[in-house]
């Protein structure tokens, strides 16, 4: 065994420092963001329509900005987009606390979601680049792991909490970026980008976003993941509201969390390693997306909140596949001075699918109550999941044969093999 296949000592305080700060975010959004699909619905009596409209406009704005943002880490550093971040996600959730009319709750969800493009890509980015010489499956399937932590402990003290009100849950939520931006701040160093030093500011950004658009078949997979982001989007809009109708309260939302964080911690960590040993990336996040959108699909039959849980099982069980496996592949596709944008290009497909999923989310919800079918919402990302799955098998086949693909420079720092092949990437970062 190498020594690079140990993985480099001097970066692991800094990864577990990372990590730790995937699990206070965790916990801060999914205090406040599972309720605010029912404060709006409910509390504000705006519908369920106007929920998913400024959930929409949130994924909308953080992951349309997603790529710029992430085009800039890769000039500016990872560290200080991630720390800018923090501040302006607090400053957004914040203001979304005390927000009561439709332009506020769109005002401020757009600043949360500024705060978001920040350090979403750049942060991802640094752990991809820190732990160079790890096994990258490892690495984010824990990262993923921990968050599912904050995920599952998240939306119990926000309804512990909206005992108060939804204030007192949008303050707290907030606090705990301001948290992440202290430990960023104290105990990660700056990490170097790696890059062309003629090319700083707009002409390396630019440069570094025309090498991913021409990398034509990661914008098809990209396309592809609109559809897992739109099934994906329903753990904060459609899922609780019909949890809530099933239980008849908002305690049922946080029984929807728990087990979907709860196997997430339980199951993701081992699962994926096993299943990293038979199956490629991409293939599982197609099989990922169908298990996903056959949970969603058996939804329309649920007349029982304990049956409303079985689907969440399935729901959970193919998004603690996918999760990871996303992060793989990009990382897989980049060059060590691509990363940022490489992952902000990727997260279109969570902006785009955020839009899609909670916009029509909560549309298809509203219709099929106004009209007596129920099932409608679900029976849509149910066929989603599939048409996910078949793009990714039609996908596979039209790039089964070997071919090389050579990037644009400085940026070609190595040569691909075929696709579907996804093997990682050999390049080393320099790293402070």
């Amino acid at each position: 065994m190498t020594k690079e296949s140990l993985g480099n000592p001097r970066h692991t305080g800094s990864i577990v420092v990372l990590l730790a700060t995937t699990g206070i975010m965790w916990f801060g959004f999914f205090m406040m963001m599972p309720l605010l699909a029912v404060h709006i619905t409910n509390d504000l009596a705006l519908g369920a329509t106007i929920a998913g409209m400024v959930l929409a406009v949130r994924q909308f704005v953080q992951f349309g900005l997603g790529l710029f943002a992430a085009a800039l880490s890769d000039w500016a550093g990872y560290r200080m987009m991630m720390m800018l971040g923090m501040l302006i996600r607090a400053a957004g959730f914040f203001w979304l606390a005390f927000a009561s009319d439709v332009l506020t709750l769109i005002l401020s969800a757009s600043v949360s979601a500024i705060g978001g493009a920040f350090f979403d890509s750049s942060g991802k980015a640094a752990l991809a680049s820190l732990s160079k010489g790890y096994k990258r499956e490892t690495i984010f399937s824990l990262n993923g792991t921990i968050g599912n932590l904050g995920m599952s402990v998240g939306p119990l003290a926000g309804i512990a909490l909206l005992s108060v009100n939804f204030t007192v849950v949008g303050v707290i939520s907030a606090a705990m970026y301001l948290v992440n931006f202290v430990v960023l701040l104290f105990l990660v160093p700056s990490i170097a980008t790696v890059g062309d030093k003629t090319k700083r500011g707009l002409g390396q950004m630019f440069s570094n976003i025309g090498t991913v658009w021409n990398d034509k078949p990661f914008v098809i997979i990209t396309v592809l993941l609109v559809g897992y982001y739109s099934i994906y989007s329903q753990i904060n809009i459609t899922l609780p509201l019909i949890s809530t109708r099933l239980s008849g309260s908002e305690d049922g939302i946080s029984y929807v969390y728990l087990i979907n964080s709860g196997l997430n911690i339980a199951l993701q960590f081992l699962l994926i390693r096993m299943l990293a040993r038979f199956f490629k990336p991409l293939i599982l996040i197609g099989l990922g997306t169908l298990v996903a959108g056959v949970g969603m699909f058996l939804v329309s039959f649920a007349n029982s909140f304990i049956f409303l849980l079985f689907c969440v099982v399935l729901y959970a069980l193919g998004r603690l596949v996918v999760e990871p496996m996303i992060s793989v592949l990009v990382s897989d596709y980049a060059s060590e001075s691509t990363l940022a944008s490489y992952f902000g290009f990727s997260s279109l497909a969570m902006g785009f699918g955020g839009v899609f999923g909670s916009f029509l989310g909560g549309f298809l919800y509203d219709l099929g109550l106004q009209n007596n079918l129920p099932g409608l919402c679900w029976w849509f990302f149910g066929i989603l999941g599939a048409v996910v799955m078949v793009g990714v098998l039609l996908f596979r086949q039209r790039e089964g044969q070997p071919r090389q693909v050579a990037r644009p420079e400085p940026f070609a720092t190595r040569i691909e093999t075929p696709r579907a092949a996804l093997e990682g990437s050999s390049a080393s970062p320099n790293l402070d």
